[in-house]
């Protein structure tokens, strides 16, 4: 039976390989192709005819490693397999939601166990009493050492309103501890907002942690309530991109009616110019002060924003310079329920820089600071945490506003 497994992981191979292949090396034909892969058959071959553990391979995985070679081989660093567990992580994170407890965890090799960073906060977990340093043994009467981290995460998530138990040990009890949680559908905050008055001027401060679905919604939402601040900071460190759809929308609301936010170019010249389309908000923003904070942790959807803000003259940047990541990944799924994101094209700034593997330099560079950044129980929060004085990148900022540097 699990010989003839691999004999039909053959075929797969031989089709995943040759469709993704096909387009990537246009100047070979198909026959040419996947004759040049004959070896990786051969060796699939040799596994089923003659390997001595044939009973104890895993058939998914020696999928998903071929799969990785694969891409890894193009020796580009934004060329990338997910398997099909991280695929649907990567939908969470898209989404920023799912019905699940509301805990961060990591695994604890220690113990081969899950270990709660922290309960979220207003979460199921917080609400029943799951405390930071707990140690999640079992779930639903899976051992988490036996599911391992990806499954054990998934038995943790499902349908809200659905119950999930989990056996628990802790620190200082004798005995485990037990807990039936209630599912709920669990919201991270991608913006952070809050306002401070300094020197009598009130300034708004607006953080993006990543660009997802709902972010451009959540920013919105940010905007209105700090409408009647005089000054804005928006602080873009450590955010490492997300959703292009997402710092496109986000760009309508700061960047004047018609003007470029970005131009993206594929390897055969042709080009696609995206324009803001304005917003009520960029009209009311026209006037206002605007000041955007980066880091060497700024990429991709990071930085389209940042060179569309800094090349239109909405605002200056401080901070550090950005990652350069300015390629555009086109997103593939496979019939495993893999997928690959494979660089497809690069994005240009509004002026025509490119700022790829260079970054974007800011207008006032400031050394490396502490950012604030918000624990693990405060992502479902959508308040900011701001420390002026900790913070020289952000003081940098203010200072500028302050002085009228514009």
């Amino acid at each position: 039976m699990r010989k003839n497994r691999v004999i039909k992981l053959i075929a797969i191979v031989f089709l995943l390989t040759s469709a993704v292949l096909f387009s990537a090396f246009k100047t070979l034909s198909y026959d040419e192709i996947v004759s040049s892969f004959d070896p990786v058959f051969e060796v699939l071959t040799h596994i089923s005819r003659s390997y001595y553990s044939i009973d104890d391979v895993a058939v998914d995985k020696l999928l998903d490693e071929t799969l990785k070679g694969l891409m890894k081989g193009l020796d580009d660093p934004y060329a990338w397999y997910f398997d099909k567990i991280q695929s649907r992580e990567i939908d969470l994170d898209t989404e920023s939601k799912y019905g699940g407890i509301g805990a961060t965890v990591q695994y604890n090799a220690e113990y081969d166990c899950l270990l709660v960073v922290a309960p979220m906060a207003g979460s199921p977990a917080e609400e029943v009493g799951l405390l930071s340093g707990d140690l999640i043994i079992e779930i639903d009467g899976h051992l988490v050492s036996e599911t391992g981290y990806y499954e054990s995460v998934e038995l943790l998530r499902g349908v809200p309103g659905t119950d999930v138990e989990i056996k628990v040990m802790r620190e200082g009890e004798e005995d485990y501890l037990f807990f039936t949680i209630t599912r709920r559908e669990i919201e991270i905050k991608t913006v952070k907002y809050g306002s401070f008055n300094h020197e009598g001027v009130e300034i708004g401060y607006v953080q993006i942690t990543t660009f997802s679905r709902p972010t451009h919604q959540e920013f919105l939402e940010a905007l209105t309530i700090l409408q009647d601040t005089e000054a804005l900071v928006i602080d873009l460190r450590n955010n490492t991109g997300g959703l292009l759809s997402s710092a496109l929308n986000i760009s309508n609301m700061l960047v004047p009616r018609g003007s470029v936010v970005v131009t993206i170019r594929d390897r055969d010249g042709r080009e696609e110019i995206y324009r803001s389309r304005g917003s009520l908000m960029s009209s009311w923003l026209e006037d206002k002060p605007i000041v955007l904070l980066v880091n060497e942790g700024s990429a991709s959807a990071s930085e389209i924003l940042a060179g569309a803000l800094r090349d239109n003259g909405v605002a200056k940047i401080v901070g550090e310079t950005t990652f350069g990541k300015a390629t555009v990944q086109s997103v593939y799924e496979l019939s495993n329920g893999g997928e690959i994101w494979l660089p497809s094209a690069r994005y240009f700034t509004p002026s025509g820089t490119d700022i790829h593997l260079k970054g974007i330099v800011p207008d006032i560079t400031v050394e490396a600071t502490d950012v604030a950044v918000a624990e693990s129980r405060e992502i479902t929060l959508a308040e900011a945490r701001i420390d002026i004085e900790g913070d020289l990148q952000l003081k940098t900022a203010i200072e500028l506003i302050i002085e009228g540097i514009w």
